[in-house]
């Protein structure tokens, strides 16, 4: 066997060496990408504030309409 047989056969074992190893790091990187777990705490934190969200949207539009009718009964005062 040659020496550029050698070289050969070597640089082919080192090419598929990182070949493997570069595979291995796509495929830790994607398992840990593709499954992150939500935090239980975080997701109830968040149920619990958007359910206050929308009981504060519910009293805002009752309180605007009030504002909005009392605006009306001022100015019909203040008209006459």
């Amino acid at each position: 066997m040659s020496k550029l047989d050698e070289a050969e056969q070597r640089l082919q074992r080192a090419v598929a060496g990182l070949e493997d190893a570069a595979r291995v790091v796509v495929s830790s990187a994607q398992s840990s990408v593709a499954t992150p777990q939500p935090d239980p705490q975080v997701a109830a934190e968040l149920e619990s504030a958007q359910a206050r969200n929308a009981v504060l949207e519910d009293v805002n539009a009752n309180v605007g309409q009030r504002l909005d009718d009392a605006i009306e009964r001022i100015k019909t005062i203040l008209e006459v």
